[in-house]
C-alpha cells in the first residue's frame, strides 16, 4: 500500500462555490464561458437579453438560434414568450 494516500483521500477536487446575484442570469457571462472570442463591448451593451446574445453569437457559429438559446441556459418557455413579443 502506497503510504502517500490515504483512505480519507477526497478522489476528486471540491467544485469552488458559486454566488448567484439576483434572479436575472448572466447569459454574457455564458456566452464568455462558450464563445470566449466574443466582443466584450458589444455583450456589454446587450446585458441580460438572451435574444440579442444568441444574434450577437449566431453571426460567429453555424448553431442556429434555438440551439444558442439552449446553451445558454434559455427555458422553453421564456424563449417562445421573447419571440412572441416581436
Amino acid at each position: 500500500m502506497n503510504s502517500l494516500a490515504t483512505a480519507s483521500a477526497p478522489t476528486t477536487a471540491p467544485l469552488p462555490s458559486i454566488s448567484v446575484s439576483g434572479s436575472t442570469p448572466d447569459y454574457c457571462a455564458r456566452a464568455m464561458v462558450l464563445w470566449p472570442r466574443l466582443e466584450r463591448g458589444r455583450l456589454a451593451r446587450i446585458r441580460h437579453d438572451p435574444i440579442r446574445v444568441a444574434a450577437l453569437v449566431s453571426r460567429r457559429t453555424t448553431l442556429s438560434s434555438a440551439a444558442i438559446l439552449e446553451l445558454l441556459g434559455v427555458s422553453s418557455e421564456e424563449s417562445d414568450m421573447t419571440t412572441r413579443d416581436q
